[in-house]
């Protein structure tokens, strides 16, 4: 999804634009109007804006001083300059910066200004194509990350132990990895939730890489930002303000949230061009703050632990995870020396991601295991990790309590190496059967919650900002698959039911309250009580006055 941020100091005007483009149905773009620059710049520092259409004269803060914010905040941002007047210094000025399309009169009407929208557009567009069409990432790029960086920051990420930042700045240096180990940085997990038509193993590898590429590609305007597998499934970033960028903060302080604020808002882009480009759905969490290199360890867990709390299991989850500095639980690791173990942690990745491919990697595990299971110490081990694994993904999946009533869990306790392994078998195969329908279920409840909270929130907030924005940060979901998600469960837009909601509410007040017609206008969500009236003699056939007058007088 794409937003067009349109800001200027006449309400009239601005409500024109904002009408003229709601009505032009541009492709999965949200339309965000603001009455001052000041108002645009808070947009600005809570999501990630595309394309601005600004008035160049407005009090306090004029067109060209705005751009400057806009830049350092998103650097790839399209700009288009309004005016009222042909000032040639201001259009002289505008068209030496490269984010400027174009400089346009008011006076040359809604077409031009349209065309010119189309042709900003159509520049990101092709920027977007160069960079992430899937054809270019199989034929062209070259391996991301060089083995040795890979495991570098792998090996980070696992240590538990203090350190010398010296000794570490040392190994970066070593690799080339451009980061500075004084200072923190920002962890974010990247989760494929629908591998879609990539079922072979090279597919998924290759997927993965591109998944990488595409986070790197968008994070790099104003950071280093490095990626790497964590498995199968995972990809973990690990983000620093660049060097460059750095020095105009002020303060470390400063430099670090206007990095979270760009991270943020960049990382729906890095959804939206997985969606796109790669046909891919992808949950992301990112820490809501800095972590120190030696907090690396647990910060990732809590990050890959995070898109299990809540609902929206396997959606396209896009969380601010509140990490802290202890961990209880640290998820095991892939021990590679053992080949069963391997197989029982792509077991518990598949059944976390409720992939059917769970039953060969089980069939994989039992049929190495019974290969060494004379000996006692292999027995018991592959007894021991088993139990675990299956009490790691129910505690994952927060579905130990029901298992402990369902599938008698405390079977478990009497298990030990005189166990006849065919009895081990089908008791932990039963159980994973369970949790996959389990999880069916889970998904069902949680779209029923979801639809809840979204419907409440409109409800009780007509009278204030109903972006989509806004509305998918309740629910932790990329604003552009929450969209698609809630036209698919409902058969309508969102768009469609808070207009729904509105006419609803202003029928309600107009016939059960004395409120005049700018307090109710003001009360479903609108500024201007000229384009009240419009909406609601559109969608009920006459103006608010006409249906008081209408229903006062039957009832009469």
């Amino acid at each position: 999804m794409q937003r067009m941020l349109i800001v200027d100091d006449e309400p009239v005007i601005l409500d024109g634009l904002y009408a003229f483009f709601q009505k032009a149905n541009l492709h999965d773009m949200e339309i965000i109007k603001a009455y001052s620059a000041y108002e645009a710049i808070e947009w600005l520092n809570s999501v990630k804006i595309d394309l601005v259409l600004s008035d160049i004269c407005m009090p306090g803060m004029d067109g060209m001083e705005l751009i400057d914010k806009i830049v350092d905040r998103w650097p790839r941002c399209k700009v288009l300059l309004l005016t009222g007047h042909n000032e040639f210094d201001y259009a002289h000025q505008a068209i030496r910066n490269p984010c400027v399309v174009d400089y346009l009169l008011k006076t040359e009407g809604m077409s031009h200004i349209r065309a010119a929208v189309d042709r900003a557009l159509q520049q990101i567009a092709e920027e977007n194509d160069f960079r992430y069409q899937n054809a270019w990432f199989r034929s062209k790029l070259p391996r991301a990350l060089p083995q040795l960086q890979r495991q570098l920051l792998l090996d980070v990420m696992k240590r538990t132990e203090r350190y010398e930042l010296a000794s570490l700045q040392e190994e970066l240096d070593a690799v080339q990895l451009p980061f500075r180990s004084e200072e923190p940085v920002i962890p974010i997990i990247i989760r494929v939730e629908d591998w879609n038509t990539y079922q072979s193993h090279a597919d998924r590898s290759l997927i993965r890489y591109a998944v990488a590429n595409v986070a790197e590609e968008l994070l790099q305007d104003k950071t280093i930002v490095k990626s790497v597998d964590l498995d199968l499934q995972v990809i973990a970033c690990i983000i620093q303000p660049s060097a460059q960028d750095a020095h105009f903060a002020t303060n470390p302080q400063e430099k670090r949230e206007q990095t979270l604020r760009f991270v943020y808002g960049t990382l729906e882009s890095v959804q939206q061009s997985c969606a796109d480009c790669l046909n891919l759905s992808v949950s992301i969490m990112v820490s809501d703050q800095v972590v120190d290199w030696m907090e690396l360890n647990t910060a990732i867990a809590q990050l890959r632990l995070s898109v299990h709390a809540g609902p929206g299991l396997g959606m396209e989850k896009l969380l601010r995870v509140q990490v802290q500095h202890a961990l209880n639980y640290t998820p095991n690791m892939v021990n590679r020396q053992a080949v069963a173990a391997l197989h029982m942690d792509q077991i518990k990745v598949r059944i976390v991601a409720g992939e059917r491919e769970w039953v060969d990697s089980f069939d994989k595990w039992t049929e190495v295991s019974i290969e060494g299971l004379q000996d006692p110490f292999f027995r018991m081990n592959i007894y021991t990790g088993a139990g675990n694994a299956l009490i790691e993904v129910l505690h994952e999946m927060g579905l130990y309590e029901s298992a402990m009533e369902e599938i008698e869990l405390a079977q478990m306790l009497y298990f030990d190496i005189q166990t006849p392994w065919h009895e081990l078998v089908i008791f932990y195969r039963s159980a994973l059967e369970w949790i996959i329908s389990k999880r069916s279920n889970t998904r069902l409840n949680d779209q029923s919650q979801i639809l809840t909270t979204i419907h409440l929130y409109i409800k009780h907030h007509l009278a204030d900002d109903l972006s989509l924005t806004r509305i998918a940060q309740e629910v932790s979901l990329n604003p552009s698959y929450l969209s698609r998600w809630y036209k698919r469960i409902t058969g309508k837009g969102i768009s469609d039911y808070i207009h729904e909601r509105r006419i609803e509410l202003s029928k309600e007040l107009l016939l059960g309250s004395a409120c005049k017609m700018h307090e109710i206008s003001a009360k479903v969500g609108f500024s201007d009580q000229h384009y009240f009236y419009r909406f609601f003699k559109k969608a009920t056939g006459c103006t608010p006055q006409e249906y008081r007058d209408q229903k006062t007088s039957l009832s009469h």
